[in-house]
């Protein structure tokens, strides 16, 4: 029998990151992103958890195939040219994931929390946009992980 995701924010945030997931990985993100914006009203350090807790999704997976002492590099790559980019010029939400998820993967917690404050340190508009852009790609990248890891397509 299947169970029905949950379209609600659930008691243990864990739940709810979980079901947001859920939708994600059945193609239905607009009905995750409801979800995580109710993690996302509980304030900067739910914010940085729910950062965390996707950005380890996304890593968990991808230490296994790293070698003794290895870490995780950052390579950016122009989409027009296919030439190397400059992770500067990406736009400042995107830029956090990337960075984010890259410092969480190498266990660098401490530049992954200082990345979190500084984005969202001026507490403006364009500071919560950047948020919302920064924590969607961090969903993206960890639905596209668990596809990848499931086989699932959607």
């Amino acid at each position: 029998m299947a169970r029905e995701i949950p379209t609600t924010p659930q008691a243990d945030p864990g739940e709810t990151i979980l079901a947001a997931l859920a939708h994600g990985m059945t193609g239905h993100p607009e009905k995750a992103l409801p979800l995580l914006n109710s993690i996302i009203a509980g304030g900067e350090r739910s914010s940085v958890s729910l950062c965390a807790a996707l950005a380890e999704v996304s890593a968990a997976e991808a230490r296994k195939t790293l070698p003794k002492d290895g870490h995780f590099g950052l390579l950016v790559l122009n989409t027009d040219t296919g030439t190397r980019g400059d992770i500067d010029e990406a736009p400042a939400g995107i830029r956090f994931a990337m960075q984010f998820s890259t410092a969480w993967g190498n266990d660098d917690r401490q530049t992954a929390y200082a990345l979190f404050r500084a984005l969202i340190e001026s507490g403006d508009e364009q500071a919560a946009e950047a948020l919302a852009t920064g924590i969607r790609c961090l969903f993206d990248m960890a639905v596209i992980t668990l596809r990848e890891k499931t086989g699932r397509t959607t």
